[in-house]
C-alpha cells in the first residue's frame, strides 16, 4: 500500500473495519429522508469541497457464502460499476486485507492529484442506496487528505463521517454545519 496512505491511516488510527467509537470523529446528517434528496446532494457537495482530498479508497468485502470464483466475478463487477459511476481510470494500487480472520476484502486506491472524480455522480448513487441505488457503496467510499490526516466517509445515504487528528482542521465545518452535526 502506498506509504503516504498507510501513514495517514495510522496517524488517524484507522484499521479496517473502522471502529467509529473514537473521539476524533464528526458525524454530519446530510439527508434525513429521500424527499430531501436535492438538499442532501447540495450539502454533501459543499462539505466535500471544504477539503483537499488526494486519495480515494474503495473497499470491497468478500462474501463467505460465495466461492472464490463467485467472489472474484462479483468484485470485478462492483469495481467496474464504481469506476464507471466516478469516471475513473484503473486504481493506482490495491491491497488485500484480512480484517480479523472472518472478513476479507480489497482496498482499491486512486491518486486524486492525477485524476478527477465525478463526485456528483457518486453522491447521487450514495443518496439512493435504499431506493435502488448502488448498495455496495454503503460504508465503502473513503477520501483521504494525507497532508492534514483526515478521512472522509460517505457512510450511508444519510451520514458523512469524518475522522481527523487535529481539531483545528474542522473548525470551519463545525461552525458552518453545527445544526446538522450529530453528537453522541
Amino acid at each position: 500500500m502506498n506509504n503516504k496512505v498507510k501513514n495517514t491511516l495510522k496517524n488517524i488510527g484507522v484499521n479496517f473495519p473502522i471502529d467509529y467509537n473514537v473521539t476524533n470523529l464528526v458525524d454530519i446528517l446530510i439527508c434525513d429522508n429521500i424527499k430531501k434528496y436535492k438538499k442532501g446532494l447540495k450539502t454533501s457537495l459543499n462539505i466535500y469541497k471544504n477539503f483537499k482530498f488526494d486519495t480515494l479508497i474503495f473497499k470491497i468485502d468478500f462474501d463467505y457464502n460465495q466461492t472464490e470464483e463467485e467472489n472474484l466475478e462479483n468484485t470485478i463487477n462492483i469495481l467496474n460499476r464504481f469506476i464507471d459511476i466516478c469516471k475513473l481510470k484503473k486504481p493506482t494500487f490495491m491491497k488485500y486485507t484480512n480484517y480479523d480472520n472472518t472478513i476479507e476484502g480489497i482496498l482499491f486506491c486512486w491518486d486524486l492529484s492525477k485524476e478527477k472524480i465525478k463526485i456528483k455522480n457518486l453522491i447521487k448513487e450514495i443518496l439512493f442506496l435504499n431506493n435502488d441505488g448502488f448498495i455496495e457503496l454503503f460504508s465503502s467510499v473513503f477520501f483521504l487528505d494525507t497532508n492534514k490526516h483526515i478521512l472522509f466517509n460517505f457512510y450511508s445515504d444519510k451520514i458523512i463521517k469524518i475522522l481527523y487528528t487535529n481539531n483545528k482542521d474542522l473548525n470551519k465545518i463545525y461552525k458552518k454545519y453545527k445544526k446538522i452535526i450529530i453528537t453522541t
